[in-house]
């Protein structure tokens, strides 16, 4: 009983971050375009591929 009641905790305060998680991930993705474009724009300027 202690081990399903954990669970449910633990999946409670999952759920509590959820909007959290998701919006961290999407600064994340944004951040990560934005390195690549940079990185594709550096490549293009020094004469390499993109």
């Amino acid at each position: 009983m202690e081990a399903l009641r954990r669970a449910e905790q633990a999946r409670t305060e999952a759920l509590a971050r959820s909007a959290e998680v998701a919006e961290t991930a999407e600064r994340l993705r944004e951040c990560r375009s934005q390195n690549h474009f940079a990185e594709r724009i550096r490549l293009s300027l020094e004469g390499g591929r993109s």
